[in-house]
């Protein structure tokens, strides 16, 4: 998320950079010792690469959302049971693995 504080750094970076270029920078014809110059502007667009690398590393991450209880307004929902007859069918096993069915009474 970008700030304030981290626009006007990265464009004050970016500032010195054009303008160290702009002085550091001679012709080719001149034959000069600009050692100090090249180091300054070096620092400087080591600084603005840091700048924007880490502006790019700067993405939301997106986590499991947080949902709310939800809200339930009325009477407490009727749960039924199942109930049975006082005698049902139902599916059995033998030792075979042979399913059968039978009646079982309550």
């Amino acid at each position: 998320m970008w700030t304030l504080k981290n626009r006007f750094v990265t464009a004050g970076l970016v500032a010195l950079t054009i303008a160290g270029t702009t002085i550091a920078t001679t012709s080719q014809a001149e034959a000069r010792n600009n050692f100090g110059r090249g180091f300054a502007a070096g620092i400087a667009g080591t600084l603005v690469g840091g700048a924007l690398l880490s502006a790019a590393h700067d993405r939301p991450v997106y986590t499991t959302p947080v949902y709310a209880e939800p809200t339930y307004y009325g009477p407490p929902p009727v749960v039924y049971e199942p109930v049975y007859p006082r005698c049902h069918i139902a599916w059995r096993q033998d030792g075979f693995g042979d399913m059968y069915r039978v009646r079982v009474c309550n």
